[in-house]
């Protein structure tokens, strides 16, 4: 699987002249967001699930609902 990426400028450029919805993810570009999960273990005592797996349990649960 190839993915592709579209520079931020040209993002920007498509919000503002030709697709409005995309006004709403702007803020976010370029941003590097990093999350840690030390306190829901600590807190909760929660142990993260592999993004592999919850993505697949997400597809099958919307297969199994005829989301998609």
């Amino acid at each position: 699987m190839s993915i592709r990426q579209v520079p931020d400028f040209a993002v920007r450029l498509a919000a503002r002249f030709r697709d409005p919805s995309l006004r709403e993810i702007t803020p976010a570009l370029g941003r590097r967001n990093r999350h840690r999960t030390e306190k829901a273990r600590t807190l909760f005592g929660r142990q993260p699930r592999p993004a592999r797996r919850t993505l697949l349990d997400c597809a099958e649960s919307l297969i199994a609902r005829d989301a998609v």
